[in-house]
């Protein structure tokens, strides 16, 4: 009798240190963003079912005119919001010109600028033409300024249940008393992995929203898909373009310019295939030494532009459909449970006795909240869609 397991045979034997450690398991083992993204603490939802966060953006570099100007013009105005990202005794340039223009003072988004600054030829600007800062000076004694720092954005996301159940008949219970839990761990491994699929699904293609279905409320957590095509975010129309290391490469240069940074590519099964062939006809065969892999899955992709990132990390992810492609940081994306109703303050699941009144047998749920933490998303990561 020391093999034998005692009433609740079942819930005693999914303690949620079995399920986590099934979870952190499957997750590890599973192909896709879920494996490279981090799992954060337990968050504490407000308003029952939201979490948030602030995004601090900072973007000193450059920004748009939002109207034509001539070469004797002494106010220029940028687009919407980008007036902030200037200062008195700062000096500029516009795309194409080696004219340095020298800001003297700031009304909102209207610049008062002396032309031709620096021994330099005043030359006319069109709308859309991209001024970038070139120097920043101040007198002495003076007061601290943010450079370009945006005032942070509140940004938020919803918690979205997730749940499978573990069930066994009376005769499989009496036969598991006796030793035999293969069954039981079988369906451990099988239902935590359907779940790591239902996460990482999400995590690319949620959209945040709700729903009230027979007067119960539903909540969805947003994933990249989502984020990335919010307003002000690097949404992309390749136009049914061949995919290039160029438009990659763009993508990148975008983040970069907006002070951010990426270390990742998240691509379907098709996209990959032409990823590597892309990469095989333009890479030395020293740079394709470089390489290295993990499970064929995960690639790791020396990058040889300056700025761009030293090392991209390129996963193969089913979600991700064959017309797009993602960049993104990958710290800057989180799954965080929530905080109570899930397991504990590191644990993302929970288990339930879910055995019915009556039955021939035992059920236990197995559930978690989950919100995707998706941080910066308009300036650390990028989507590119409708790629032919």
């Amino acid at each position: 009798m020391a093999n034998e397991i005692i009433s609740g045979t079942l819930s005693a034997a999914l303690t949620q240190e079995v399920v986590n450690g099934a979870f952190d398991i499957a997750r590890s083992n599973r192909t896709g963003l879920l494996s490279v993204v981090s799992m954060g603490n337990a968050t504490q939802a407000f308003d029952g079912y939201k979490m948030s966060w602030l995004d601090m953006r900072v973007d000193a570099t450059s920004a748009n005119a939002s109207g034509n100007f001539t070469d004797s013009a002494t106010t220029i105005n940028v687009a919407t919001g980008e007036g902030a990202k200037f200062r008195v005794g700062m000096t500029f340039g516009a795309d194409g010109s080696d004219e340095e223009i020298l800001v003297t003072a700031i009304n909102a988004d209207a610049l008062t600028v002396v032309r031709g600054f620096g021994a330099t030829v005043a030359e006319a600007g069109t709308t859309g033409v991209q001024l970038t800062i070139n120097s920043t000076s101040r007198p002495e004694n003076s007061l601290a300024e943010n450079d370009g720092i945006f005032q942070p954005e509140k940004v938020e996301n919803f918690f979205q249940t997730m749940d499978t159940a573990v069930e066994m008949s009376r005769r499989a219970l009496s036969t598991m008393q006796w030793g035999d839990t293969n069954d039981l761990q079988f369906q451990i491994s099988e239902r935590i992995r359907q779940l790591t699929i239902q996460l990482d699904r999400a995590l690319i293609r949620g959209r945040k929203d709700t729903a009230t279905i027979a007067g119960e409320e539903y909540t969805y957590t947003g994933g990249m898909r989502f984020y990335t095509s919010q307003a002000g975010a690097i949404n992309v129309d390749h136009s049914a373009g061949a995919l290039t290391l160029d438009a990659i490469q763009d993508l990148n240069a975008e983040i970069v310019k907006r002070g951010g940074m990426s270390d990742t590519i998240v691509v379907g099964i098709n996209k990959a295939r032409e990823l590597n062939k892309l990469v095989a006809a333009n890479y030395s065969s020293q740079r394709l030494a470089d390489w290295s892999n993990d499970e064929g899955s995960v690639t790791m992709l020396p990058s040889d532009i300056p700025l761009l990132g030293t090392t991209t990390t390129i996963v193969v992810d089913t979600n991700v459909s064959d017309d797009e492609l993602f960049i993104l940081e990958k710290r800057m994306v989180t799954i965080t449970p929530m905080n109570a109703n899930n397991a504990n303050s590191s644990g993302a699941w929970q288990t339930k006795d879910a055995t019915q009144p009556g039955q021939d047998g035992e059920r236990v749920r197995i559930l978690g909240d989950f919100a995707f933490e998706i941080r910066q998303s308009k300036t650390h990561m990028a989507r590119l869609y409708n790629i032919g």
